[in-house]
């Protein structure tokens, strides 16, 4: 099963829970919405759906008074509800908290069951997103390891780049720990290589989807804060969760989480699909 890309998207689905917190979602979703083209639907979950219903609208002409936005509710669980009110051509985009520290159990419970269950990119709006970020979008940046499994972000953040008018960066990161290793043992250059592979598969996505590719090699211990610093507050980042379980392999901080966690902007997350594993 392929990864399904953005541009084939119709419908940017919000789920709201009634916390303020999931509230932050709303205005990030609206002007991505708006920017891709996006019927914006915002859904709860609830044992009332028609007074939820009711308060999204308030939220509605609160937050997005200028924007019109459909409403839903439904009962039942709230994940699994989620996962089936999402189209083949919904975008679902919702906020999760993202806490590096485990909360009952398991990180993000209902985010991460989204990011397994709809088998399509995720726009997950951490903690740290900024409500009014200023300048658009100016660049897509796709983090990258060697794995296929990291790979498989790499058309749905070009087709992004593509739809939004934007440039494309392929980026790796290399501890200069390791790289110092690797040197002395090996007599090799990690550098040369990372490069070589990065520019490989910005090149491709340039020819094959027609967007400006680029390329870097960020040397820094902490994979997530070398990427959110490259991106800066202009770009934004598509990556892959790389895990079987989504977003729940924390374990001291997987890449991903940490990514959405500490990200001033919304990030685009997708599941390798079964055939990377």
């Amino acid at each position: 099963m392929s990864v399904e890309t953005i541009s084939n998207m119709r419908e940017m689905l919000v789920p709201l829970d009634g916390r303020e917190a999931s509230l932050r979602a709303v205005p990030a979703a609206g002007r991505i919405a708006s920017r891709l083209g996006l019927v914006l639907r915002l859904f709860g979950v609830s044992d009332d759906p028609e007074a939820t219903e009711e308060w999204l609208r308030s939220q509605a002409r609160r937050l997005l008074p200028d924007t019109d936005v459909a409403t839903s509710a439904a009962t039942g669980d709230p994940a699994q509800v989620i996962v089936s009110e999402a189209g083949p051509d919904t975008l679902v985009g919702m906020a999760t908290a993202a806490t590096l520290r485990p909360h009952q159990g398991h990180v993000g419970s209902v985010a991460e069951a989204v990011v397994r269950g709809v088998h399509r990119p995720v726009l997950l709006i951490g903690p740290h997103v900024d409500l009014d970020p200023g300048k658009p979008i100016d660049r897509i940046v796709i983090p990258v390891d060697g794995s296929s499994l990291s790979e498989q972000a790499l058309d749905v953040g070009a087709d992004l780049a593509k739809t939004l008018g934007v440039a494309v960066w392929v980026v790796s990161v290399i501890s200069p720990k390791t790289e110092a290793t690797a040197e002395h043992r090996l007599g090799a250059a990690p550098f040369t290589r990372e490069s070589a592979y990065v520019r490989g598969l910005s090149e491709d996505l340039a020819r094959r989807h027609g967007v400006r590719g680029e390329f870097e090699v960020l040397h820094i211990k902490d994979p997530a804060k070398a990427i959110l610093d490259f991106t800066g507050q202009d770009g934004a980042v598509v990556m892959s969760t790389h895990g079987r379980s989504g977003l729940s392999r924390l374990v001291a901080g997987s890449v991903a989480h940490a990514v959405v966690a500490r990200s001033s902007r919304p990030v685009v997350v997708v599941r390798p699909s079964e055939e990377a594993r």
